[in-house]
């Protein structure tokens, strides 16, 4: 996942590919409109099934 605290965007990555953009300003859902992103903000990650995270400080992926 790639946080912007700029533009208040969360972008997800799997294997260095991009998916897309989880959370950015005028998203809305089943309950109206989704909350611009500020913080504090916590990480957390639940796996399953052998799954493994890698977080890398400062390197961003090439299309970022």
């Amino acid at each position: 996942m790639l946080l912007d605290c700029d533009a208040a965007t969360l972008t997800v990555y799997v294997n260095g590919e991009r998916k897309g953009v989880m959370v950015q300003p005028g998203m809305t859902n089943d309950r109206g409109d989704v909350r611009r992103l500020v913080g504090p903000l916590r990480w957390v990650v639940d796996l399953t099934g052998g799954a493994s995270v890698e977080i890398d400080w400062g390197t961003l992926p090439p299309d970022a």
